[in-house]
This record gives structure tokens, C-alpha cells and sequence, in this order.
């Protein structure tokens, strides 16, 4: 299905480089344009340090987390999406095909419902929540996968569908009997975001992502055995079903951790590992750290549109209506669904 990986190692460090580069050029130009601050006196300010002006707040406090929150963001849900690729053997899978979006969102919707997004613990419990909503599907997933005694890709991509299904129809129940100012609150968390105040959920987030990165790191290897056949990996001594329930676990952790600070944002997971597979190959050790890297750029960039899009076409005399920002779930949805379509034409023609 694609071609074999051919990343020297010079391309690679050549071609992390050059993300790193363009991540570090959007990081410091988000925080710097638009609105009304001194950036002098903000930049002055110490960021662990009590901010003295409102300046000091806006920079510190909103712009530099929202960065961190976006580079955070795309780089676990690329990799999460790599991961369920892997697994599935397929190249249109991302983290939400297994309801794994759907049970942290359900979580998510259970705090708001229930009000406990107004208590002091909320950047902490609305993770909490995600993670046991996520543990759900799959725990069914799992439940099925060992009454059938043999590993699916295709039985376990429908169940996933048909659990995706399930879940967001118990949610429209729940918002049909609930109160219309919270049903509207998520609304606009479904939509995907990366509008936060400080670095309290950061600090709860990263080192979850980070644990469940590390984890499939190492299991790169078993990855691309998967890729291969289930059967040739296990002739391989390769123990399909712990590697799977592992890799799985790892990208049900990214997915929910992610889906709890930004909501369900979609199409990293998809175009980012796909695109880089049909560049420099088909070896996870290679895809895993570029879908870390690129995955937070794309989804930097889409930010970057949405954030101050409607600012700079506003102030180019075009006629929209002004409002604070477009949700980068739209973004990415706009943007991944043509790219998509390019790179599958461009895969044919190869």
C-alpha cells in the first residue's frame, strides 16, 4: 500500500529542523500580533511571576498557553491517529473511528450537565471525566476482542463505528432534556478549541501525554509489524493481542486527554500520519516523531487562521461579519478535507 521507508537519517534531522523552525516561527508570531497590548511590558514580565498589568495577563496568561495547548493538541492526535492506523491496517482511520472521542465527550457533557465545570477542581475533574468516559468503548472493545479469541481490524473498526453511534446518540438525548444555556456552552466545545486561561490544564494534560508518547514509542516496532498482517507478526513472535490492547490504551489516553482541554477536534489524526506516510514510507520509528512534530505545527497554523483570520480580512476592507475567532475544529475540517482529497490523487498518479 506504500512504499518503503527511505528517511536517511540527515533528511530526517534536516526535516525535523525545518518543523521545528516553522513551529518556533508561529509560536512567537501568534502571541505578538493583534490586539492592544504593550508587548514591551509584557514580554519584560517574568512568566511565573504575578503579572502587574493586563498586558502582562493577555501575554502570559492566554497567547503563550494557547501555543503550548496547540503544538500539545496536534502532536497527540497525530500520533494517536498514526497508532490506530497502524492497528487497523487502514490508512483512513484517525482517534475518534473507535468511539474513544465519543466516550471522553459523553464524560465532558456528564461535568458540564451536572454543573462541576464551575468548581474549583474543574481543570482537573473535566480530565478525570474524559479519561472514564473514553474507558467505555474501550472496555467493550476489549470485551469483544477476547470473546472472539482472534483479532479483527475489520470487526474492530465496525464496533468502533457502531459505538461512535450509540454514544453521540445518548448525548443528543441528554441535550434534548437539558437546560439550553449548557447545551449551548457544548456547542461550542464540540466545535474544538484552543481558548484557555492559564496553565493549570496544561500542567494536568502534558505529562499524561507525554507517559502515553513514551509508551508508544516503544512500541514502534510492534507497529509496523501490525501493519504487515496480524498472522505474520505473531509467525514473527509478536503477542498480537497485548500489542494491540497496549497500542490501543496508549492512543485511547492521547485522544482523551487532548479531547478534554480542546474538545473533539478532527482530520489531524487523518491527514497528518497519511501525509507523511506517502512522502518517506511506511516505518512507524520514523512517522512517530514526524506526526509529533507536524501534527502540532498543522494544527498551529490552522490557529493561527482561525484565531486572526477574520481580523486581518477585516482590516483588509472585507466585507464578514466580525467575531472573536473561527473555531479550529472548522479549520481543520475545511483544510484536511481537500488536502485529503490532493494526496489521494497525487498517490494515484505516483
Amino acid at each position: 500500500m506504500t512504499r518503503p521507508a527511505n528517511l536517511t537519517a540527515s533528511r530526517l534531522a534536516l526535516h525535523v529542523t525545518f518543523a521545528l523552525l516553522v513551529a518556533i516561527a508561529l509560536g512567537t508570531t501568534i502571541p505578538l500580533i493583534g490586539g492592544q497590548i504593550n508587548l514591551k511590558t509584557a514580554i519584560a514580565t517574568a512568566p511565573w511571576a504575578d503579572y502587574p498589568t493586563t498586558d502582562a495577563m493577555v501575554f502570559w496568561g492566554t497567547r503563550i498557553p494557547r501555543v503550548l495547548l496547540a503544538l500539545l493538541v496536534g502532536g497527540a492526535l497525530a500520533v494517536a491517529g498514526l497508532a490506530f492506523q497502524a492497528v487497523l491496517r487502514n490508512p483512513l482511520a484517525e482517534p475518534y473511528v473507535l468511539g474513544i472521542s465519543s466516550g471522553a465527550s459523553l464524560g465532558k457533557m456528564l461535568a458540564a450537565l451536572a454543573g462541576l465545570q464551575a468548581a474549583a477542581t474543574a481543570p482537573y475533574l473535566s480530565p478525570v471525566l474524559c479519561f472514564a468516559g473514553s474507558l467505555l468503548p474501550l472496555t467493550v472493545l476489549q470485551v469483544m476482542a477476547a470473546r472472539t479469541r482472534r483479532f479483527s481490524a475489520v470487526s474492530l473498526l465496525l464496533a468502533g463505528v457502531m459505538l461512535n453511534v450509540i454514544i453521540t446518540s445518548f448525548m443528543l438525548l441528554l441535550q434534548f432534556f437539558a437546560d439550553f444555556t449548557r447545551v449551548q456552552q457544548m456547542y461550542v466545545w464540540a466545535l474544538g478549541g484552543l481558548d484557555i486561561v492559564g496553565y493549570g490544564q496544561l500542567a494536568v494534560v502534558a505529562p499524561i501525554v507525554a507517559v502515553a508518547g513514551i509508551v508508544l514509542f516503544f512500541q514502534t516496532r510492534a507497529m509496523n509489524l501490525l501493519s504487515l498482517d496480524p498472522a505474520t507478526a505473531a509467525h514473527l513472535g509478536l503477542d498480537v493481542s497485548r500489542a494491540v490492547q497496549r497500542i490501543m490504551l496508549a492512543a485511547a489516553v492521547l485522544t482523551s486527554a487532548v479531547v478534554a482541554v480542546s474538545g473533539p477536534i478532527g482530520f489531524v489524526g487523518l491527514v497528518v500520519p497519511h501525509a507523511l506516510r506517502l512522502m518517506f514510507g511506511a516505518d512507524n520509528r520514523l512517522l512517530l516523531p514526524l506526526s509529533l512534530i507536524w501534527g502540532g505545527v498543522f494544527l498551529l497554523a490552522c490557529d493561527f487562521l482561525g484565531w486572526r483570520g477574520l481580523e486581518l480580512l477585516a482590516a483588509a476592507g472585507a466585507p464578514i461579519r466580525q467575531t472573536s475567532e473561527i473555531p479550529v475544529g472548522i479549520i481543520t475540517a475545511l483544510i484536511g478535507g481537500p488536502v485529503f482529497m490532493v494526496l489521494l490523487l497525487r498517490s494515484a498518479r505516483r
